[in-house]
């Protein structure tokens, strides 16, 4: 049978990042949404049962899955309710905002044999795919220094929750946990954090820039993001002792997405920008790896419905919450300045 989902929030997340894979494939069915706009939901989903609030919807039926797309603040209370609920749950990046509530989380899902997992689609990027694989073919030799970058040119602050002055706002919180997990996907936590994470827009109200230095055993992994930068932007830059490579321009899914563009289309995931790997012999054009969203949710389906582990572990979901909550606390104790020492 189907897995019935309920859908909490029904924002740009949730249309753009969710929907379209729970509705191309057959291992789900989405039973309900919380939303405070049911004209919204049903103009998309004719059929599907809104709630107003998480409370009425698992008061009035069980669900398989629970998956929360609400602003940042609320993650870690919708998801113990719904894991109270028996349910398992899939948590929008970041999974919560503090260390001690995440573990409180996976503790009360493994104790209840229930399966969470946090939304770091950005693993399945056909750029980030690609990285993997040139490290693996040891093409670059020892790698000594990685540069990750989520750039944009967004020069003017907006009046939406993700750029106010509320916890779990601003652009470390938006696309930090992205970079992040990434860094803790190829090299697990790093020995020391430097950087600094500041807000430079004009009456902007929370974090728009940020710089920081994961420090490894003989390597730094560089990860940032602007809202100045109007060239295409840096996506990789991955040096090492054999060569190095440069990749930029984004991963092409989230863009077809927002086109309309099934992720069952022949075509989806393709189109991002060739890299180039460069040697003493010369340089070469690297074909990206195709982006594999629908694989997360392949992924998660198995892990509710065959017992297989999740497509993010709990134990790099808690690396990354612990990365992410100490640098804003060390930030803002320290006039945006970052310097972390394990």
């Amino acid at each position: 049978m189907a897995i019935k989902t309920l859908i909490v929030g029904f924002g740009y997340a949730a249309q753009t990042f969710h929907l379209p894979f729970l509705r191309c494939l057959n291992a789900f069915n989405v039973d309900a949404v919380v939303s405070s706009d049911a004209a919204k939901v049903n103009a998309i989903l004719p059929e599907c049962r809104v709630y107003g609030a998480l409370d009425d919807a698992i008061h009035a039926q069980h669900f398989d899955l629970i998956i929360v797309t609400t602003p940042n603040l609320m993650h870690g209370h919708q998801a113990r309710k719904a894991l109270e609920a028996n349910s398992h749950v899939l948590v929008e990046k970041p999974f919560v905002l503090s260390v001690t509530e995440a573990n409180e989380l996976v503790a009360l899902a493994e104790s209840r044999q229930l399966k969470l997992c946090a939304f770091h689609n950005r693993r399945f990027d056909g750029d980030f795919i690609t990285v993997c694989r040139l490290l693996a073919s040891n093409k670059l030799g020892d790698v000594k220094h990685i540069v990750s970058r989520f750039d944009r040119f967004r020069p003017q602050p907006k009046n939406r929750w993700r750029e106010n002055a509320d916890a779990g706002s601003g652009i470390f919180w938006d696309l930090g946990p992205h970079l992040i997990d990434q860094a803790v996907a190829l090299l697990g936590k790093p020995q020391k954090i430097s950087g600094y994470l500041h807000t430079q827009r004009e009456n902007g109200q929370s974090t728009d820039n940020f710089e920081l230095t994961l420090h490894y055993p003989d390597l730094n992994y560089h990860v940032g993001s602007s809202c100045f930068q109007a060239n295409e932007t840096l996506r990789f830059e991955v040096r090492g002792t054999q060569g190095s490579y440069r990749q930029f321009g984004l991963d092409s899914q989230e863009d077809q997405l927002k086109n309309g563009i099934s992720p069952s289309a022949g075509t989806f995931g393709l189109g991002a920008r060739e890299g180039e790997l460069c040697s003493q012999n010369g340089c070469e054009t690297v074909t990206l790896e195709s982006g594999r969203y629908i694989q997360f949710y392949k992924q998660l389906a198995y892990a509710i419905d065959g017992g297989q582990p999740p497509p993010i572990s709990t134990h790099d979901m808690l690396a990354s919450v612990e990365i992410l909550a100490g640098v804003v606390a060390v930030a803002e104790a320290n006039e945006g300045h970052v310097l972390i020492t394990s």
